[in-house]
């Protein structure tokens, strides 16, 4: 195999090279990407970051606080327990549920007699109305937080093969933080906590990490799942099992749609997973957003998945049919596919699919085996750059090639514009892996707004330079003949990056 050149390398492995990068990594492109590996750049934790136990026990004693707050208003029942759930489905619907609150406590004041003046009044309770309206849901916060630290990782990590694997793993086990107050504020904690920590250990590990995490079993209902021969649905009949974490769990994430599983399967995973769930209530803090399996949630009995018969109890059923999944020659192939078709081309080799799965079981699931096979495999070089690079890549690409720092603010905006808004699938498969999904109509329109705003705002010196030491090798005469010719440094910037060379992999 011959030596790939570093903006190679750097675009179909990593997130693009940065000025800083391209004479380091040019030694030896593969070297560099392995060492990526096998030291790869921390998330850096301010303070901010909040594992998803804190952050759920915040959002429940917000909850609690606001209910006694609600209590002193005199509004009706009803109108309580709805501002109250408002407060906790969204930003906007917690800013209805203040402003539902403050006229509440606006119009307590008035009929008192407390707002003589008309000036902001003070309130039964001892709150102003301005005061009331900074107690907003906190949410959105721990969300912003997390944006704010992968923002910054993105545009920082030296090579990013490494992050390039953590988004992976991360699409691969999808979470929509939009579901409701839960997802939202502990899709970031959940890449944290279940997906980062296992990017290079074993597969299980990180399957059971997943499938023990609030924010999964939120999304997939799991933790409102209960087996209908459980204890409490024979007390009370509302209460039922949910199937989708037991049908993602084998579409998705292990054997995939081909892998062999009927409908009989689906609903025997589940019934194995009923009972994972996780504490909620204010009054045992410690255990908020902390897995709890729940034996008055389980269905009881044996389950049989893939023709082989589970009769352990409790937790430990489900645990035994994740380690068998996690083995099955199905979830190989299946990961195997998925990773070609993410890193190396739309139609992947079956040739160099079979080898990671080979490489797959014969280390039990290993993800740095897996990586480093990735790279080093020489069908992972032959494959023509048609890819073209996700909204996600090419934005924070083309920050890294032109030293344009971007903060979280103007990530979210720019994603959403460009259809890709981070941690926004829209299904639980994620978004897809085949690049031709990103050729709407628009998409090249949106693409040019962004690298204009970022030429514009770029310093990085003579643009020719940048494109030689951006693509090196990968630059075209027609590229390079129209930066130089382009009337300003900002367009010749935005020609850059989108040109063919730029917006492939």
């Amino acid at each position: 195999m011959n030596k790939p050149s570093a903006a190679f390398a750097a675009s179909r492995f990593g997130l693009g090279l940065r000025r800083d990068d391209a004479d380091a990594m040019g030694r030896d492109p593969l070297a560099a990407l392995l060492g990526d590996i096998e030291n790869p750049k921390p998330l850096a934790r301010g303070k901010t970051l909040k594992p998803a136990s804190e952050i759920l026990l915040a959002m429940r004693e917000f909850q609690a606080a606001r209910a006694e707050r609600l209590a002193a208003t005199g509004l009706s029942g009803r109108a309580r327990k709805k501002a109250s759930e408002a407060a906790m489905s969204s930003d906007d619907a917690g800013s209805s549920a203040m402003a539902m609150e403050s006229r509440a406590m606006e119009s307590q004041a008035m009929e008192s007699g407390a707002m003589a003046d008309g000036s902001p009044a003070k309130m039964k309770s001892g709150a102003t109305k301005a005061s009331m309206e900074e107690k907003k849901p906190p949410q959105g916060a721990f969300y912003r937080a997390d944006l704010a630290a992968k923002s910054a990782q993105l545009q920082n990590a030296p090579i990013g093969y490494f992050e390039r694997l953590v988004d992976f793993w991360s699409n691969h086990f999808a979470v929509e933080l939009g579901k409701n107050a839960i997802t939202l504020a502990t899709t970031g904690a959940y890449e944290r906590e279940a997906i980062r920590p296992h990017v290079l250990g074993r597969f299980e590990d990180m399957l059971l990490a997943v499938a023990r995490h609030p924010a999964m079993l939120t999304y997939l209902d799991n933790r409102i799942s209960f087996g209908v021969n459980s204890q409490l649905v024979e007390r009370n009949s509302r209460f039922g099992l949910n199937e989708n974490f037991g049908r993602e769990m084998l579409e998705l994430h292990t054997v995939g749609v081909d892998g062999g599983y009927d409908q009989d399967d689906v609903r025997a995973l589940a019934n194995a997973l009923s009972g994972w769930t996780f504490g909620l209530n204010p009054r045992q803090p410690d255990k908020v957003g902390v897995f709890a399996f729940t034996e008055r949630m389980h269905e009881p009995g044996p389950v049989t998945v893939m023709g082989k018969t589970y009769p352990q109890k409790g937790e430990d059923q489900a645990k035994a049919i994740i380690a068998d999944l996690a083995r099955h020659p199905a979830t190989a192939r299946h990961l195997s596919r998925k990773l070609v078709q993410s890193f190396v081309a739309d139609e992947p080799q079956p040739e160099l699919v079979e080898q990671l799965a080979k490489v797959y079981l014969a280390s039990d699931g290993d993800l740095f085996a897996l990586a480093k096979e990735l790279v080093t495999a020489p069908k992972s070089w032959e494959a023509p750059r048609t890819k073209l690079r996700s909204p996600q890549e090419f934005l924070f690409a083309s920050a890294r090639a032109l030293n344009v720092p971007i903060k979280a603010g103007e990530v979210r905006r720019t994603l959403t514009v460009l259809g890709q808004a981070m941690w926004r699938p829209t299904s639980p498969a994620g978004f897809p892996g085949d690049s031709r999904y990103w050729l709407a109509a628009d998409a090249m329109t949106n693409r040019l707004d962004v690298a204009q705003y970022l030429g514009a705002r770029s310093k990085s010196g003579d643009p020719r330079a940048v494109a030689e030491a951006m693509l090196g090798d990968l630059l075209s005469a027609p590229t390079r003949e129209a930066i130089a010719r382009a009337e300003s440094p900002g367009q010749a910037y935005a020609l850059l990056l989108m040109s063919p060379e730029f917006q492939r992999r």
